[in-house]
């Protein structure tokens, strides 16, 4: 990541330093086909064409001339494409004439008009004339109304008078200028002749303008940057411009070759309206253009635009009339300009600011003492009103309220709550500005209080929560008896067990039973102090505990509330899975969802989570991806932000469960990006796990230990259902190394504990036959025979999950050698990985007894893991076959493969490569690929001699740097 994070500073290093930047052309195809249309018609007729452009400045004529310059050399044509300099002397590309010395310059200067002009087109003819003589010619004239008046009368005189030579002339002009005197001149030679007129360069489509930024970056825009570009009209110069302001004022950071904004994310919508800066987060350079095109406006353009923006980035013409005390017919010309000036639009009943950046910058002009006045005027306007909106009102009321002003603190507290359920982010901001208007541990504070906490909760802002509960509790600790607070306990509590302190929210809901009692009435929505409880004892590790508070629960009818039950079921659920009581599990969980809960009432652990993990786990893999499909269309449904981690989490084991690693780690990847956004790091561990077992299913070795470090750091500091999971994967990595007593410590707390080693051999089908396999390799049958028992013992209570029992079944096979066992194993696990390994299994018990049977069972075995990218385990399986006497190539011939640089290496030369550039020795690289040292020291000799290097310091720089 930092090597990546360098080269994005490179990147904004090398722009700064670079002012001619040429990115590629954008959104003008019809304009280059016109255009070389007419430079191959000029070379096959031999007679000369006249094409005009005229556009605006900024809208991208020069670019498109450059452009036509490059198509035409293609074709073979020679190009003039400057004639003055900015005192008025001939000059071009192709050296038309050498600089003029100081007495020439002299006598030019007395010279009469006619004369200089019949010299300069004698000069300029001649130098064309020796231009055609070898070829086809394009002049390009651009910007001609800058072009000295009398070398643009040679040039008219020349279009004139060169109809019979292969010549292409293209001018281009600005319409704002059309009535100088160089631009009649060329519309006057437009019509005296033939003429191709282009049509005008119109606005980037959005595309087109991400292109050109990234273009300019080297780099994918994300959604703000690209979003800036687009939001300013879509003229070229200006994007340009504003790219280039964004990099000189260090607006911008590269991270994985995406920019993004340094200073995060924009803010929009209600959240935006109610801070106290709407434009402090906008960058400087795009503020700048916008104020650039507000001076352009007319003053009372601006004044309407600016009382308009207070009233909203969206407003209806009656409220901007009354606002202004003026008329609607006062407000056509005003509002023409402003829609002309491409910075409003409208609708059906109201106009709108083009986009919310330009609104919030043109709010930004409007002196603060001024707009507090005029968002005064606007909530007092609204409620004066019969049926006046009071949420509307509120956006108002919070830039312009009192201290103590409680009409307007409850107007506040009343939008934000009703704001809650379907817009949790912006909820949050209009409570926390009416936070400051607030007196501090009344009823109105403390419900405002409780409204950001949950807003900010649910956004996925965890910390700031937690801030806002932590201050608001510790100035209001007296208004305790009356019950308001309470819930601002509970809350507290979540969020802490939300952002991975499982104990401090543990002495939380402590504090709030000691306070309330656990079956004090709830307030709307508030999770249950006992809900909590059972919570923070699943994640302290505590699960004697908290299966006893469970059982309590369930058998205690009427006394809890249905979410309570529910979580105490789900628990239960939990606590007989680790038992190896798989259907009884199933069946108590199904119980939970019965009750037809919404997500939000489990933030950490409800049921239907634990239902698409469990399923995932005994492999019945269509249900957990439809568990999946559920949990994520309520999370989207119900705005909880905060939980776009999980879906992924549990989508990703499904995906590698059936064998599909890229959509696995797409899944995983995407799901630590989400949790790091939101602050909920519950899952991450989970995520990362994703990652790491990928890797080794691939046989990058390497990569596997580089993921388990992050995996370590990732782990919560509490027990978790799936903890199980980490200690699997890093027991694997640690066998895969050939380390298989080192793996075997990695699980003793769960071998030696009866209790919990179930957990381990239900984390996958294929633990139960791994552990046993490398027990056994370990010379450890003791272990061994203590996983196979337990495996048929789970198994003997689990008919319906025939993953389950094909588990118990391979591993008594690989503990006794019963070649009868492993029989129809494989097509009853579910997972095309297990199903490849007992047939792996099967070919090698077999080997001693029916060699042609074995091989046709590790052929299969091979293919099936080749299927599934797991090309560790293909060239073990190719190693097995090689012992019976059967070679299989394992490299695929690439047609017009290039024969030096990276990409010429063949895969076993990549991995080699890579595997070299880690540090690994030949004995290692051998080790790690099943073939011998001499073999890696043969593909070194080939790497080194395509990649023209001599040691393997060149070989790490090349690999690490590509």
């Amino acid at each position: 990541m930092k090597r990546k994070i360098s080269d994005g500073l490179k990147k904004l290093a090398d722009f700064r330093s670079s002012p001619t930047v040429t990115p590629r052309l954008y959104g003008r195809e019809i304009h280059l086909e016109r255009i070389e249309a007419a430079l191959r018609a000029v070379d096959e007729s031999g007679q000369s064409t006249l094409m005009l452009l005229q556009s605006p400045a900024g809208s991208g004529k020069t670019r498109l001339l450059l452009e036509t310059a490059t198509v035409a050399k293609r074709l073979g044509f020679a190009v003039v494409d400057r004639f003055v300099d900015g005192q008025g002397q001939v000059h071009g590309s192709t050296s038309i004439t050498p600089a003029p010395s100081a007495a020439d310059r002299q006598n030019r200067a007395s010279a009469p008009d006619a004369d200089r002009l019949t010299r300069l087109t004698g000069q300029i003819e001649a130098r064309l004339h020796g231009h055609v003589r070898h070829g086809p010619l394009l002049v390009v004239l651009d910007d001609t109304h800058r072009v000295d008046l009398l070398v643009l009368r040679a040039l008219s005189a020349l279009v004139r008078k060169l109809g019979d030579l292969p010549v292409l002339w293209v001018f281009a002009l600005q319409p704002q200028e059309a009535d100088c005197p160089n631009n009649m001149l060329v519309q006057e030679l437009a019509r005296s002749r033939t003429t191709v007129w282009l049509p005008a360069l119109e606005p980037l489509d959005d595309d087109a303008v991400a292109g050109l930024i990234g273009d300019l970056l080297t780099a994918k825009p994300d959604d703000d940057v690209r979003a800036l570009g687009e939001w300013l009209g879509g003229t070229p110069q200006t994007v340009v411009d504003l790219v280039r302001g964004l990099v000189e004022e260090n607006c911008l950071r590269i991270t994985d070759d995406t920019a993004g904004l340094a200073n995060g994310p924009l803010t929009s919508g209600i959240a935006s309206a109610v801070a106290s800066e709407p434009d402090a987060h906008l960058p400087r350079p795009f503020l700048r253009l916008v104020h650039e095109r507000l001076a352009r406006l007319a003053p009372g353009t601006q004044q309407s635009l600016q009382v308009a923006a207070v009233l909203g980035a969206s407003f209806a013409p009656c409220d901007l009339a009354e606002m202004l005390d003026k008329s609607p017919a006062a407000l056509l010309t005003p509002l023409k300009e402003a829609l002309d000036a491409g910075l409003l639009t409208y609708g059906a009943e109201e106009f709108a600011f083009r986009n919310e950046p330009i609104w919030r910058a043109v709010v930004g002009t409007v002196p603060p003492l001024m707009r507090s006045l005029l968002h005064q005027q606007a909530a007092d306007m609204i409620l004066a009103r019969k049926g006046g909106s009071t949420d509307a009102a509120a956006l108002h009321l919070v830039h312009c309220r009192q201290a103590g002003d409680s009409r307007a603190v409850s107007t506040i507290r009343a939008a934000a709550e009703k704001l809650l359920p379907a817009s949790p982010g912006d909820a949050a901001a209009l409570a926390l500005r009416g936070l400051e208007a607030a007196d501090r541990g009344r009823p109105e504070h403390i419900r405002l209080a409780i409204t950001a906490t949950i807003g900010l909760l649910r956004h996925g802002n965890l910390q700031q929560a937690i801030d806002v509960a932590e201050s608001v509790l510790a100035c209001s600790r007296n208004s305790a008896e009356d019950g308001f607070i309470r819930p601002l306990y509970t809350w507290l509590a979540t969020a802490l067990l939300l952002r991975g302190d499982a104990r401090t929210a543990s002495e939380i809901v402590q504090d709030a039973s000691a306070l309330w009692g656990s079956t004090a009435a709830l307030q709307e929505g508030e999770p249950s102090p006992v809900l909590l409880q059972l919570d923070v004892l699943s994640h302290t590790g505590e699960i004697s505990a908290a299966a006893k508070v469970a059982e309590h629960v369930i058998t205690t009818e009427g006394t809890h509330n249905n979410d309570t039950r529910a979580a105490a079921l789900n628990l239960c659920a939990m606590a007989r899975w680790r038992e190896g009581r798989i259907e009884d599990a199933f069946d108590t969980l199904n119980q939970a969802i019965a009750l037809h809960l919404p997500l939000t009432s489990f933030w950490q652990a409800g049921p239907l989570w634990t239902k698409a993990w469990m399923l995932t786990r005994v492999r019945r893999l269509d249900e957990a991806m439809a568990t999946v499909a559920t949990i994520q269309h309520t999370i989207d449904s119900e705005h909880n932000r905060v939980l776009a981690a999980l879906p992924l989490a549990l989508s990703a084991w499904v995906h590698f469960a059936r064998g599909d690693l890229a959509t696995a780690e797409a899944d995983a990847e995407a799901g630590i990006r989400a949790s790091q956004q939101v602050q909920m790091p519950l899952w991450e561990p989970h995520l990362y796990g994703v990652l790491v077992a990928a890797a080794l299913r691939r046989g990058e070795l390497a990569t596997a230990d580089d993921g388990l470090a992050q995996l370590d750091s990732a782990r919560a500091q509490y027990e978790q259902p799936w903890s199980v999971m980490c200690y699997l994967v890093t027991a694997q990595v640690r066998a895969a190394q050939r380390r298989e007593r080192e793996a075997l410590e990695v699980l003793r707390p769960f071998i030696d504990d009866p209790d919990k080693l179930p957990q381990l051999l239900l984390e996958d089908p294929s633990a139960t036959a791994w552990c046993v396999r490398t027990a056994l390799a370990a010379d450890d049958k003791e272990t061994a025979a203590l996983i196979a028992s337990t495996a048929a013992r789970i198994s003997s209570v689990a008919h319906a999950y025939p993953a389950v029992t094909a588990a118990a079944a391979h591993s008594r096979a690989l503990l006794t050698g019963d070649i009868k066992s492993l029989e129809g194993v494989a097509e009853h696990y579910g997972d095309p990985w297990a199903a490849a390994s007992a047939t792996e299994d099967l070919g090698v018990l077999l080997h001693t007894d029916d060699r042609e049977e074995a091989i046709r069972a590790l052929n299969t075995a091979m293919t099936a893991y080749r299927d599934l990218g797991a090309i560790w385990d293909e060239a073990r399986v190719r190693k097995r076959l090689r012992r019976l006497g059967v070679r299989r190539r394992h490299w695929k011939h690439v047609p017009h493969q290039p024969q030096t640089g990276w990409d010429s290496l063949t895969r076993t030369e990549e991995k080699v490569a890579l595997l070299v550039a880690r540090g690994l020795t030949n004995r290692q690289v051998a080790s790690e690929l099943f073939v011998s040292p001499h073999t890696v020291g043969f593909h070194l000799r080939q790497i080194y001699r395509k990649l023209t290097i001599q040691s393997r310091v060149d070989l790490a720089r090349i690999a690490f740097t590509r």
